[in-house]
């Protein structure tokens, strides 16, 4: 399973993944709020056993699954 299919099946679990696909804007379409954010950042560290820096946690790195798999990968590669 690789990186978008491991942050799309949180979404699945979480019950937050109707009509989602993994270039979603997940701000504009609901998939997320302030609190939910906060979540998908304890997962991603959890789940690729990574920190992410400040300067990473923002709206463009977190606005698409793609996008959040794009900074993941550049902590483990």
């Amino acid at each position: 399973m690789n990186i978008q299919e491991r942050i799309m099946r949180f979404f699945v679990e979480k019950r937050r993944s109707d009509g989602l696909e993994p270039g979603t804007d997940l701000f504009k379409g609901g998939y997320v709020d302030s609190l939910f954010a906060l979540e998908i950042v304890v997962f991603l560290e959890k789940e690729f056993k990574i920190r992410l820096k400040n300067k990473d946690i923002n709206e463009n790195n977190f606005k698409t699954i793609e996008n959040m798999a794009a900074v993941v990968e550049r902590y483990i590669v």
